[in-house]
């Protein structure tokens, strides 16, 4: 790329925490790794990167993240443009949901409950967003409850006290906010402290990655079948288009496609993905998720000229416009817009 190779290094970080070590601590050691170790211009990720050490990259250390998950808006004003995600802020999705659920008159009369992890900045956006939202419609928020992750992802923290008030407050709609490992269990003590399918209308996002069908998963895997049973038919409003392969008559997108094609023809293993396969589809979609990130990422270092430096490439980035993303819904970038999605859609678990 204008004469110069691209050096791509990996950092690993722990994706669950524990071992007596706060997971913010470590993911923010991974960001002086990326940063301070390996010079990194750009870091880009495609798994579970929250909290503080996404602001350890970008406003600390004058390197460009880009992630995919619903990020707070804070956050992205304070990268100063070096932050950016493939979905939209915490607060749009949240507005977004809540605004959806009571435009069709799903919330009247009805008492919500909302929780939420205490993961650092995410309590806060799910409680501006989306509780203050909700309340502004006229909505009875009846319980709001953050759960203590003790420097871990699993956020079990006052779990069994929070269904039990669910019940004190005879909670019928609930917004779980809860990551992948740790909403499973929520769901689960709900069944434990007898909940029953058709008890509570359960809505969800893509925040914590929860509008993914891998991580919806998780319920029935981790949660057992009737945890499964529980969290049938909750509808979800995500960015990505989750669960289309079913439709007999579904054909990939030609982004897709094109990164299947260059990952068969160039990796070393040389697999081929059936985005048809009910298993094979679910990596089919992560490598498109990286493509495009990856892609996003080089089309702002051509755009930036022959010998950019830092600002020069962000700069590049947030003027990139219309952007490839996987499924090939809209998404753009433009100077002050750092969350590419520009759509949402309703879909539900089943």
């Amino acid at each position: 790329m204008w004469g110069r190779k691209i050096d791509l290094r990996l950092v690993e970080v722990s994706a669950l925490g524990g071992g007596g070590v706060d997971i913010d601590t470590l993911r923010n050691a991974a960001c002086i790794e990326a940063t301070e170790n390996h010079d990194g211009v750009i870091v880009m990720n495609t798994t579970t990167f929250a909290g503080t050490a996404q602001l350890c990259i970008t406003e600390e250390h004058d390197s460009v993240l880009i992630g995919h998950e619903a990020l707070p808006a804070e956050y992205l004003q304070r990268g100063g443009g070096r932050l950016f995600t493939t979905a939209t802020t915490v607060e749009e999705i949240f507005g977004a949901l809540a605004k959806y659920v009571t435009d069709n008159g799903a919330l009247e009369g009805r008492r919500v409950g909302v929780v939420a992890p205490n993961t650092p900045g995410e309590a806060e956006a799910v409680e501006g967003g989306l509780v203050a939202t909700l309340q502004a419609l006229g909505v009875d928020v009846r319980v709001f409850d953050v759960l203590d992750c003790a420097g871990t992802s699993f956020c079990v923290g006052g779990m069994a006290e929070s269904v039990q008030r669910l019940i004190e407050e005879d909670v019928d709609v609930l917004f779980p906010t809860l990551n992948a490992v740790s909403l499973p269990g929520y769901i689960n003590e709900m069944v434990t402290q007898g909940f029953r399918p058709g008890d509570v209308q359960i809505y969800n996002s893509d925040f914590n990655s929860q509008g993914n069908e891998v991580v919806a998963d998780l319920i029935l895997t981790f949660g057992g079948a009737a945890a499964g049973e529980l969290y049938d038919g909750t509808v979800l409003l995500v960015t990505t288009d989750q669960g289309r392969f079913r439709d007999p008559g579904w054909e990939p997108s030609a982004f897709g496609e094109m990164c299947m094609r260059e990952y068969r023809e160039y990796s070393a293993t040389g697999e081929d993905y059936d985005p048809r396969d009910p298993v094979e589809t679910n990596k089919y979609g992560i490598l498109a998720l990286v493509c495009s990130v990856y892609r996003v990422a080089l089309r702002a270092v051509y755009d930036a000229g022959p010998n950019p430096g830092r600002a020069d490439i962000a700069a590049a980035m947030e003027n990139l416009g219309p952007v490839d993303l996987p499924f090939m819904l809209p998404a753009s970038l433009a100077p002050g817009k750092w969350s590419m999605g520009d759509s949402l859609q309703p879909v539900t678990f089943r």
